[in-house]
């Protein structure tokens, strides 16, 4: 688990040896190509900065999905308050398609994932945040996923749902296709709980409890907190299942999670184990105020991706089986 101190993030090996004044130099030169190389990647403890993303159309990162029809792409959609639209950027944090939503409203867009659907690959699109536990009934938007060239799009369904037992905010939703479900977890200070829809199921659900997540912080306790960081500290923002089906990630604004489970064994157990954790760097970035909220594997299963909200965002790449136990 995290040592609990952020982390100290270095320049890959041989920025370090120029001398300071050719250093700035190079730098300043560079920066007329663009923000991502007026950075240096950084690399820690598994963790790296692959780029960062300066679009002015994606001021606040709220999912990610890594697309199953173009290799390296990865499907991002932006916070409440924007357009029905989902971008496509590459590794490098450049925007290659800008796709919107025909037929839907963004009202509060909080998480995507992508999965095999019996046609081809889908998208599913979390309509879920409820800051104010207000909305009586939230949606999942399907479609499929768009091609490269597209720049509309429309969803096949729309799931509408209510939970049982009231109104939530819920900011994190992964597809597992396997099992033909849906997965929710709710944005709370754990213990939080994990629900399912019926991925085939009618149009109007009410979702099903499937377990309780207990508090797995991997921290000492902090002596004192503000009431914003005690309320949502350890609260998911974001959620995926790994290609084999058998390792769940969540996402908070502090840390990423990785929870394991044995196969023919139920996330209802394997949520009792404490999860693999890291620390989301904070220190040496541009923004030291990211707020993360988008995360998913990618299409190897190898690693994750994690974005989140205010320009410049930068995108990690995190092998969390190199991270420090």
């Amino acid at each position: 688990m995290d040592s609990g101190l952020a982390p100290s993030f270095k320049a890959e090996p041989g920025l370090g040896t120029r001398r300071p004044g050719r250093r700035r130099a190079l730098r300043s030169a560079a920066c007329g190509l663009g923000l991502w190389l007026c950075f240096p990647i950084l690399a820690q403890g598994g963790t790296a900065v692959a780029a960062l993303i300066d679009d002015a159309e994606l001021p606040e990162i709220s999912g990610c999905a890594a697309s199953h029809r173009q290799p390296g792409w990865l499907w991002l959609h932006n916070d409440s308050g924007n357009a029905p639209r989902l971008f496509a950027i590459d590794d490098r944090g450049r925007v290659r398609a800008r796709v919107t939503i025909d037929g839907v409203a963004a009202g509060d867009w909080e998480d995507i994932a992508g999965y095999d659907g019996p046609t081809g690959p889908m998208l599913a699109i979390a309509d879920t945040g409820d800051n104010f536990a207000l909305r009586r009934e939230v949606s999942v938007f399907l479609l499929p996923e768009p091609d490269a060239s597209a720049t509309h799009a429309a969803p096949l369904r729309q799931i509408r749902f209510r939970y049982p037992d009231g109104p939530r905010d819920l900011e994190a939703l992964a597809v597992d296709a396997a099992a033909g479900q849906i997965l929710l977890l709710d944005k709370r200070r754990p213990p939080a709980t994990l629900y399912a829809l019926t991925l085939a199921g009618p149009d109007e659900q009410i979702a099903q409890r499937l377990a309780t997540v207990p508090d797995w912080w991997p921290e000492p306790p902090t002596p004192v907190e503000t009431i914003g960081a005690s309320r949502y500290r350890g609260a998911a923002t974001a959620m995926d299942l790994a290609p084999d089906g058998r390792r769940l990630a969540v996402l908070n604004d502090t840390h990423w999670q990785v929870y394991s489970r044995q196969p023919g064994e139920s996330w209802a157990t394997a949520l009792q184990r404490a999860p693999r954790s890291g620390r989301l760097p904070r220190q040496g970035l541009p923004m030291r105020d990211t707020i993360y909220e988008a995360l998913c594997w990618d299409a190897a299963g190898d690693g994750l991706w994690i974005s989140g909200e205010r320009l410049p965002a930068p995108l990690l790449h995190v092998h969390p089986d190199a991270a420090a136990p």
